[in-house]
């Protein structure tokens, strides 16, 4: 299975609105409709979802097995893809991380900060963490250089939540079994349920005061812009919104 994100071509055995207990596409994987819809490949987190929710990623912070940042690496030459480096304290899984990000965030220019690599794999970790890149470095890791590691933002999506604990990835199209595999809803016209009444063309964000809803653009409102209003909605209900989250 090919884990670079990747456009899907011809119509996915696994239907738009299907779900799969088994992997059938690699996360991230783009499906366009000929509508004008897309759609990524996700897996669901520790709780149900339901058809209609704005999702949002796993939380990312305060929990190791999410974000880890300001790792201490070994030294590691320009053109490896192995890639050493100090964890936080409590153990990480085989593949915690695969298919997310192993950022250099800090160390200067000199020292490869500002580069950003998609992470391959990795073996189960309790002091060291060894990845392994998809692509080769370009530019040399030193002992003076600081890494950060982020999970995949679409595996183990959640509802999302009032107070924004992670990102944004899309809608549930359809209800999704806790860790099953679906295809998450990121732009095109979409129903979802929303918080407060809209008209067309009005921007709608993540709500404030109802989890997976979506509300208009006020001061009440969070910052995360996820798509217009397609026509009058009800407050309580789910109406049509245009989503802009991933094209």
């Amino acid at each position: 299975m090919d884990n670079f994100y990747r456009d899907l071509q011809g119509d996915p055995t696994q239907g738009i609105l299907d779900i799969s207990e088994t992997q059938e596409y690699p996360l991230g994987c783009r499906f366009k409709k000929n509508d004008g819809r897309v759609f990524r490949y996700m897996k669901a987190g520790g709780a149900d979802l339901v058809a209609g929710d704005l999702i949002q990623s796993a939380a990312l912070g305060g929990a190791t097995a999410t974000v880890q940042t300001d790792l201490t690496p070994a030294v590691a030459a320009a053109g490896t893809k192995v890639v050493t480096a100090a964890i936080d304290t409590t153990e990480q899984p085989k593949d915690t991380f695969k298919d997310g990000w192993m950022a250099v965030t800090a160390g200067g220019a000199a020292h490869a900060m500002g580069d950003l690599y998609l992470i391959k794999s990795h073996p189960l970790s309790a002091t060291n963490i060894i990845l392994t890149l998809h692509e080769a470095l370009k530019r040399a890791i030193t002992t003076t250089s600081r890494i950060s590691l982020l999970k995949h933002i679409y595996k183990d999506v959640i509802q999302a939540p009032t107070t924004p604990s992670g990102v944004i990835v899309g809608v549930a199209p359809t209800v999704v079994t806790t860790e099953y595999y679906f295809w998450g809803q990121t732009w095109g016209m979409a129903n979802i349920l929303v918080d407060a009444d809209l008209v067309a063309g009005m921007d709608v964000r993540r709500d404030q005061d109802t989890a997976g809803c979506v509300g208009k653009t006020a001061t009440t409102e969070w910052a995360e812009e996820v798509g217009l209003g397609g026509w009058a909605a009800v407050a309580g209900d789910t109406g049509f919104v245009f989503l802009t989250i991933a094209p």
